[in-house]
């Protein structure tokens, strides 16, 4: 998979770039605008404002869910991209994008899309709930220093689990299969591959940000400290750090690809999944 990753790097990051670009500023316009409607409410009298508190959490989690069917159309991609999906009518005069098979199927991936980000959220939920019921067991001030550790493993606990449903995006595009049964189909090839699916969640989520502190500090050693107190550098940083997420979400998507499709790759020299 890694030998994959490297070898048609530039393939997959022109895939992942733009969703991860315009999923950025989806939640970028959306923070702004709750901040507007937050500003319009006086301090101390929150609970009176229902309809504000409403809106502001649909634009939050509908922004939020907008990113996670970016993400699972640039999945579609890199999957229809590894299997051949799109080269059924290469002789013809059009060409088929890295899209079109994922466009074709776009009632079951958002459908698969809402289904999985809910399964994240609940996964969350439950979470936070056992790590409050442990707070109140022990004393907070005893799990205080513990809080922001568990929460992360929670966290990732619950995208692993949602993770065992992600292969049914490839099932999808693959075949005529329909959403239940490809949810199904996909818990039952990630048997055995929780612990695979959990280290690229790990490198997924973890390396956009230690290549976000790493592209920082650089940044803060080559660039003269009088330029970077102008407007675009705020924005350049912030468009290079979703970049470079960008580069390192694609191993995930062809864990997934590769695991929903392990007969076309039994025989090839690259590792297994």
């Amino acid at each position: 998979m890694w030998r994959l990753y490297r070898s048609q790097f530039s393939r997959w990051f022109a895939i992942t770039a733009p969703t991860s670009l315009v999923a950025a500023f989806v939640l970028y316009f959306a923070g702004e605008q709750i901040k507007v409607i937050f500003s319009g409410i006086p301090r101390g009298s929150i609970q009176d404002y229902y309809g504000e508190i409403l809106e502001a959490s649909i634009l939050r989690f509908g922004a939020f869910f907008l990113s996670w069917l970016l993400g699972c159309f640039a999945l579609g991609a890199i999957a229809t991209e590894v299997s051949g999906l799109g080269r059924k009518d290469d002789e013809s005069v059009w060409k088929n994008d890295s899209h079109q098979v994922t466009r074709e199927h776009f009632g079951s991936l958002t459908l698969i899309a809402l289904i999985t980000f809910s399964a994240l959220l609940v996964g969350i939920g439950v979470a936070q709930m056992l790590e409050f019921a442990a707070a109140r067991a022990v004393g907070w001030s005893r799990f205080a220093p513990f809080f922001y550790v568990t929460t992360l493993v929670g966290m990732l606990v619950a995208a692993t689990n949602a993770s065992w449903l992600g292969l049914a995006i490839p099932l999808i595009l693959r075949g005529n299969i329909g959403v239940w049964a490809a949810l199904r189909r996909s818990v039952e090839l990630s048997n055995g591959y929780e612990g695979a699916l959990f280290l690229l969640l790990v490198e997924s989520l973890s390396g956009p940000y230690l290549a976000w502190y790493g592209l920082h500090y650089a940044l803060t050693i080559l660039v003269p400290a009088a330029l970077r107190y102008n407007g675009w550098y705020g924005w350049a940083v912030y468009v290079a750090s979703i970049l470079t997420s960008a580069a390192l979400d694609p191993p995930l998507f062809l864990g997934f690809s590769l695991l929903a499709d392990p007969d076309q790759f039994m025989p090839s020299p690259l590792p297994g999944a």
